[in-house]
């Protein structure tokens, strides 16, 4: 099966904490992150897909990265998260750290524009 992945995908470990709908929080592991979503490890997940969530992640240096989203897919202790929203420090945040881990600055900006068309 071909990847059909628009964003490249970084490898990333910070602890997050998932919100719902009702204001109901998990704790939550990111395991990795792109311009366009989140993969995160939660263990006994009860969510379903399309369920509106809000990730925050907190960074080493003190900054928070908040992205709202939806539930795209959920197996096992491993919960998907499609981004639909990041405020602009948030998005200054994360484009920074795909950037330090990408290498390839033209790449950065290609998805970054791609983002930016599909929010």
């Amino acid at each position: 099966m071909a990847e059909r992945r628009a964003f490249c995908r970084i490898e990333f470990n910070a602890d997050a904490r998932l919100t719902d709908a009702s204001g109901r929080q998990w704790p939550a592991r990111v395991r990795d992150l792109s311009l366009h979503g989140a993969l995160l490890t939660q263990d006994n997940w009860q969510g379903e897909n399309g369920s509106e969530l809000i990730l925050h992640i907190t960074l080493e240096d003190g900054g928070v990265i908040r992205m709202e989203g939806h539930q795209r897919h959920h197996e096992d202790d491993d919960v998907g998260l499609e981004c639909g929203h990041l405020d602009l420090n948030s998005a200054t945040r994360l484009r920074r750290l795909v950037e330090l881990n990408l290498g390839d600055e033209q790449l950065l900006h290609r998805q970054f524009e791609q983002l930016l068309g599909s929010i």
